[in-house]
């Protein structure tokens, strides 16, 4: 974290994963890893933020096949009441918004913009861990696609984050900057691939979003309901291959990610990282965009607050901050 009167704007970096466990479960379960996300979101209220920064991710409840963005930038954003989430309207300061989304197309990534941005536990989770609410700050949500195929690449993701870091820089603003997701876990079976899928009316969903044919939103989010039910089950039950995660693929992530120079996974390949870290994997995408716009901010020393396997979450169960 910055903090001499002559460096940029203040900014904080925050990592932790989004998955829906993590709501689903009593909290006493994992009550190591709340107790570092607390300390965390206190750090933050000293710092204060005039603005969040959020980089999150979609799983098919506001980003659908009939077009997929790489990245995108609210403009303004409404969370859907999906499980691990928490609904409602996010406090998007339209303003900014598009300040920040022409400055980094102005940089050379070329990103969307939706004026009617629908999120889900991707953005609301953390929002509400960290500040009580999803509109308790002004949010700039930074969609990545990190789910359906293709991907974008981790050097464009990274040159994202420096592009809305710069940006940031620019401001005055004292930002927090949050990236969620990850890291090694298994989603395919919950969240498929559009050209695996054989059921005509789950294609349906996942190109429309339920606009169109028999799966409405409504129902696609029961049928999660219930299949994330069964899931949490199993990993309370500690059953094995249940909640597969990848224990040093984690480790020599964190050990990348914490030595500060996001470039290191410029050369990272997409199918690597999921054959490595299982189809989840992808999601740390979200915390390279987020350690490189805290790079550009003066953010420099990134430390692990919490890094554990043992708790039934069904990912690895981390929490980080710069």
């Amino acid at each position: 974290m910055t903090s001499s009167a002559s460096s940029p704007p203040k900014a904080y970096l925050g990592c932790v994963p989004h998955v829906p466990f993590t709501v689903l479960q009593d909290r006493a379960l994992n009550a190591p890893f709340w107790a570092a996300y607390r300390a965390q979101a206190e750090r933050i209220a000293a710092l204060d933020p005039d603005l969040v920064i959020a980089f999150g991710s979609d799983h098919y409840s506001g980003m659908h096949m009939a077009m997929m963005p790489s990245f995108a930038v609210g403009m303004a954003a409404h969370a859907v009441a999906d499980d691990g989430g928490f609904p409602g309207k996010l406090n998007v300061p339209a303003e900014l918004a598009y300040a920040c989304a022409a400055h980094v197309v102005d940089a050379g990534i070329d990103v969307a913009t939706s004026h009617a941005m629908e999120v889900d536990h991707g953005f609301s989770a953390p929002l509400n861990h960290y500040f009580g609410g999803i509109a308790a700050k002004p949010v700039i949500p930074v969609f990545i696609n990190a789910l359906a195929e293709p991907r974008p690449t981790f050097r464009r993701c990274r040159m994202l984050g420096e592009a809305v870091g710069d940006w940031a820089a620019r401001t005055g603003l004292k930002v927090a900057i949050i990236g969620t997701g990850g890291l090694s876990h298994e989603t395919g079976e919950v969240f498929p691939q559009f050209r695996e899928v054989q059921d005509p009316r789950t294609r349906e969903y996942l190109l429309h979003g339920g606009r169109t044919g028999e799966l409405s939103r409504e129902q696609w989010l029961a049928e999660l309901h219930d299949g994330l039910q069964v899931v949490n089950g199993l990993l309370l039950e500690h059953t094995p291959g249940v909640g597969e995660i990848r224990p040093e693929w984690d480790a020599e992530f964190i050990r990348l990610f914490t030595g500060g120079d996001m470039t290191v996974f410029d050369g990272w390949s997409d199918a690597e990282v999921l054959a490595a870290g299982g189809n989840g994997a992808g999601e740390v995408r979200m915390w390279i965009a987020a350690a490189a716009a805290a790079g550009r901010m003066g953010v420099s020393d990134i430390t692990v607050d919490y890094f554990s396997h043992e708790l039934p979450m069904g990912v690895c169960a981390v929490v980080v901050h710069g």
